[in-house]
């Protein structure tokens, strides 16, 4: 094993034991598998998932693969020996097309942990690509492409990865990193995101590139769930949404939002992350508290930096920290009541 793969796997090993301060890279986990599976046609992958154990590796020769994937804590990995879905050939080579199954989504995790998914393209699905719920917790989704899962239209119920529970046992220590997430053409509808999560505890966002989200047609819900490539809302806490690279958007990042619990975002940081030619707004911030935004460079966008008011919440203010990004435009606060810390912004005219 070269010495950067070997890093590699020790950052994964490290997330897997829970510590924070962590690099997530590619890891070539089928050498630490123990065992491999390799599988060729749809039933073979379905088998494979359906009775995996904990250090597993399902290897996945390319080709298009009518299934859709569940994951539960009987098919999942442990601290020590997670379970691996990976593309044999790499990126672009496999495609998990849940369409022709009528499925609303490609992968599911429910309750599941321990599982690392990498380089495949998902797609097909009725409203997600891969959903978190039930306590799912450590999860790596690293190297794959995630798009156009819309088969039910209009897109009103719509993200591309999609976490949600309400109860006591909240997705957490989700790890989304390197991948491309994105729309090849825009159906009608009003509540569509790339990333967007309820009641989410320490999720990690880092190093994708999310594209081309946008086109709203419409406001069923909220202002802020219109084609936004990233929003992290009701009563989601500690998530780091760093290093990505997020284009062509209706909104870039929404930090916080409109939704189901308030303060709608606890913690948590924005920073390091290139954003631009959103055609509304690059990042908003609505009903956070304790929120920090750092070193983002905002480009082309019709508005940089919004700290909006929730208006499910009227009541409710920000208090946030914004520090040393780099814009075309001014940050525009809506309530002059926030609590609002600004220091060192550079704005370019």
């Amino acid at each position: 094993m070269s010495k950067s793969c070997h890093k590699r796997v020790i950052s994964v090993r490290l997330w897997l034991a829970g510590l924070s301060a962590v690099c997530f890279c590619t890891a070539n986990l089928e050498e630490a598998a123990a065992k491999s599976t390799f599988v060729s046609d749809a039933p073979q992958l379905t088998a494979a998932v359906q009775a995996a154990l904990p250090g597993d590796g399902i290897i996945v020769a390319p080709g298009r693969y009518a299934v859709r994937l569940r994951f539960t804590d009987k098919n999942s990995g442990t601290h020590g020996a997670p379970v691996l879905v990976s593309s044999r050939d790499g990126p672009g080579a496999v495609i998990i097309d849940s369409a022709a199954s009528g499925a609303d989504i490609t992968v599911k995790f429910t309750a599941a942990s321990y599982i690392w998914l990498e380089g495949l393209d998902i797609t097909g699905g009725g409203f997600h690509g891969v959903f978190f719920d039930t306590g799912a917790h450590h999860i790596t989704v690293n190297g794959n492409r995630i798009y156009d899962n819309f088969t039910i239209q209009p897109m009103d119920s719509h993200a591309e990865l999609k976490g949600s529970d309400p109860g006591n046992s909240r997705p957490h220590r989700i790890a989304i990193t390197n991948n491309e997430i994105f729309h090849t053409h825009h159906p009608a509808g009003g509540n569509f995101q790339g990333i967007d999560c309820n009641f989410c505890n320490d999720f990690f966002i880092s190093g994708n590139y999310l594209h081309d989200i946008r086109e709203p047609s419409s406001e069923p819900f909220s202002h802020y769930d219109r084609g936004t490539c990233i929003q992290m809302k009701s009563s989601s806490a500690n998530v780091v949404i760093e290093h990505n690279r997020i284009a062509r958007c209706h909104i870039g990042v929404v930090y916080g939002g409109e939704g189901l619990a308030s303060p709608e975002h606890i913690g948590g940081v924005v920073r390091n992350n290139l954003i631009y030619d959103s055609t509304e707004i690059g990042i908003a911030v609505v009903n956070v508290t304790d929120g920090k935004i750092y070193q983002n460079m905002l480009w082309k966008n019709a508005s940089g930096i919004v700290v909006a008011r929730d208006r499910r919440n009227p009541q409710s203010r920000n208090s946030v920290e914004i520090t040393e990004n780099h814009m075309d435009g001014p940050i525009r606060i809506i309530n002059k009541a926030d609590k609002m810390i600004m220091r060192d912004n550079q704005v370019t005219q």
